[in-house]
């Protein structure tokens, strides 16, 4: 396996959160979710989270999984979005270095080989879990409008999906 295959080849890659396999992460024992907040769970734009989004992580915690909304975001952004949930969050997780998984890890409780990482950005949110050995999900932006930091980074991120031929 090449270099560049092993820092940014995502586990495996979904077109939509709700496509998740539940039941087979929870067969090989996986215990967490670490979701990105900005184009995976919604479109940077949207400052309040909604109910359907509510509901898909219901249905993660009902699962069995701890779940953490992980951004690299401000806690204000992060903090706006979960506004009256109970729903955890990391922010400035300063992915893809290690200190926000580890952060993540103490934070939830749970080894980070048994974490699940779900995210649009393969700089980022693949890259990071790949360097902590955690099981990488990439998951298609929401949508095609990104911020300014974001859009420097796709026009890298399309050179690697094709040299992958992903």
């Amino acid at each position: 396996m090449s270099l560049l295959a092993k820092l940014f080849k995502p586990d495996l890659i979904l077109d939509r959160l709700e496509d998740l396999d539940l039941l087979e992460f929870k067969k090989q024992g996986y215990q967490a979710i670490l979701l990105d907040l900005d184009n995976t769970l919604a479109p940077y734009y949207v400052k309040k989270i909604d109910e359907k989004t509510q509901k898909l992580i219901e249905k993660f915690e009902k699962a069995g999984f701890k779940v953490l909304i992980f951004s690299n975001n401000s806690p204000q952004r992060v903090g706006d979005y979960v506004k009256g949930t109970a729903i955890p969050y990391l922010c400035y997780a300063l992915k893809p270095t290690p200190i926000g998984y580890l952060r993540a890890q103490k934070l939830l409780g749970v080894k980070l080989e048994k974490c699940i990482s779900i995210g649009d950005q393969l700089l980022t949110d693949v890259l990071g879990s790949k360097r902590m050995h955690i099981f990488s999900i990439y998951t298609k932006p929401l949508v095609k409008k990104d911020s300014l930091s974001t859009r420097f980074n796709r026009y890298f991120e399309r050179k690697i999906f094709r040299r992958l031929g992903l």
